[in-house]
């Protein structure tokens, strides 16, 4: 009969349960464009990017369970009890948001190897790190308010459960002892990650070398200087067991031209990316340039090589490639996609030789890091193991016949480009770029690079009163990250390729 009696007089929870569910889900819905994060509009899209429904779903399914755990259930009103469980919905959101996206936006028909679910956990638990520790502070103290607030008019609401809660926490020493643990871990938490977020942030990621050393320039003065350099490069390249298209390529009219294209390829690609693109550049009258990056190409796609790239090694790269092409064309065009186009990014803060400079989907930082949690990112990444990772383990290489391209990256390899893309930040925002034309191809569907760091740079290059062009592609056409390669899924260089090359001709895109 007391059991009836005490069943009867419990309040029904589930609509607070579910209101703080909503509560917390549309904080983060507001939160997340503030703090500078992408997210997809496209909530059709299958390549694992988080959309506005999957952030919504995963922050409410989280956030209801944890109320009623921790809250309702316990019948603890508390702002302390409220803070606490908005710290743990902020936590554990994160994994269970990539988790939702990698599940239902990601095309899982073609899994077939015992390993690629392992992979893919490894996956999401790397992006659920990595944004965790960079933002995750941040998301703790506004979720931490929220559920304070939350649990505060739920204990006006319900006085007589709030004064049963407390009574039951006097009897249960045990209860009350793992909660007041809970609390402490939740206080630790935030303290820890906000710590190591401050020290990642200034901690030195000594970009000072990425600067430009005129000294350590040498254009070629001709184009015999020009094919004499190009021979070096050749000679170094066949010590290596590269794949037979990946060698570095020079197409050439037999003599010196109006103007030459540099295009550097992107992260675990090679040239064979740009073999179609700079064939319809040389048909056009360019002389066409397109140089392997330092650690790619090799024969054999599981390489490691990528795990030794630094960003020294790039920039060694952006200059002996502009210094061979003063010998190629009276004018030289730098073009790039992704870790690439971080490159010509760079040559068109610091090298004044540089024409036009046209950077395709710049890879500064990776689309799930803001901005002004990019520095931390870069830091954490390199202090921690430098580990090879699957771009898509479902589907290794993107189509049969890109076989050149590698399955994985090293992270240690993403923190040097980040680095890279740090050292040009910085610098734009000191001085003005020098290149004589500076243009950025922003892709509104990427899902590798952060698009709010690309608009970053191009406003740091206009306040210091330099002209930028800025072309976007709408997010609509969900086109891939590698816009590039026609052998790439869901490529359209039908719709890609007339705007790079209007680009390159420093003329206006079509339709524009």
């Amino acid at each position: 009969m007391a059991s009836e009696q005490s069943a009867a007089s419990t309040p029904r929870y589930a609509p607070w349960n579910i209101g703080a569910g909503l509560a917390f889900a549309l904080c983060a819905l507001v939160a997340v464009p503030l703090v500078g994060i992408d997210v997809s509009t496209i909530f059709s899209n299958d390549d694992g990017q988080v959309t506005w429904l999957t952030l919504f779903i995963g922050v409410f399914a989280v956030g209801c369970f944890i109320w009623w755990r921790l809250v309702s259930r316990t019948h603890k009103f508390t702002l302390w009890r409220g803070a606490v469980a908005g710290t743990y919905v902020a936590v554990f959101s994160y994994p269970v948001v990539i988790a939702l996206a990698e599940i239902f936006q990601r095309n899982w028909q073609e899994a077939g190897e015992p390993g690629t679910i392992a992979e893919r956990l490894q996956h999401i638990l790397l992006l659920s790190g990595l944004t965790l520790l960079t933002t995750g502070f941040a998301a703790i103290i506004l979720m931490a308010v929220i559920g304070a607030a939350i649990a505060w008019t739920q204990g006006r609401r319900f006085p007589q459960a709030a004064a049963l809660g407390k009574e039951q926490r006097r009897r249960r020493g045990f209860i009350r002892t793992l909660l007041r643990v809970t609390g402490t871990v939740a206080v630790v938490l935030l303290i820890a990650l906000a710590g190591t977020f401050s020290i990642a942030s200034i901690w030195p990621l000594d970009t000072k070398p990425l600067t430009f050393d005129p000294a350590s320039s040498h254009p070629a003065a001709d184009y015999p200087a020009a094919l004499v350099a190009f021979d070096a490069v050749k000679a170094r390249e066949a010590q290596l067991d590269l794949h037979p298209r990946c060698h570095s390529s020079l197409l050439t009219h037999g003599s010196k031209v109006k103007r030459a294209v540099i295009f550097f390829h992107g992260l675990t690609n090679c040239p064979a990316q740009i073999d179609v693109l700079g064939q319809q550049l040389f048909d056009q009258g360019y002389n066409v340039y397109i140089p392997r990056l330092p650690g790619h190409g090799m024969a054999d796609p599981m390489t490691t090589a990528l795990a030794d790239l630094t960003a020294e090694q790039l920039v060694a790269t952006t200059n002996e490639s502009i210094d061979l092409a003063q010998g190629l064309g009276d004018e030289v065009v730098v073009a790039g996609l992704s870790a690439g186009g971080t490159m010509v990014a760079w040559s068109g803060q610091y090298r004044a030789d540089a024409g036009n400079t046209v950077s395709i989907a710049p890879f500064f930082s990776p689309h799930v890091v803001p901005p002004w949690a990019a520095h931390a990112a870069a830091s954490l990444m390199l202090a921690a193991p430098n580990i090879m990772v699957w771009w898509n383990p479902l589907e290794p290489f993107p189509s049969e016949e890109m076989d050149y391209a590698y399955p994985r990256y090293a992270t240690h390899a993403v923190a040097q480009i980040m680095r890279l893309g740090q050292a040009i930040d910085d610098s734009a925002r000191r001085e003005a770029a020098k290149a004589q034309n500076l243009g950025l191809l922003v892709n509104d569907a990427d899902t590798a690079v952060s698009n709010a760091f690309i608009r970053r740079v191009a406003d740091a290059w206009r306040a210091e009163g330099r002209e930028v062009d800025v072309e976007n592609l709408p997010e609509a056409r969900q086109l891939p990250h590698d816009l590039i390669d026609p052998r790439q899924a869901d490529q359209d260089i039908a719709f890609v390729y007339p705007i790079v090359l209007q680009m390159i001709a420093g003329q206006p895109p079509p339709g524009n």
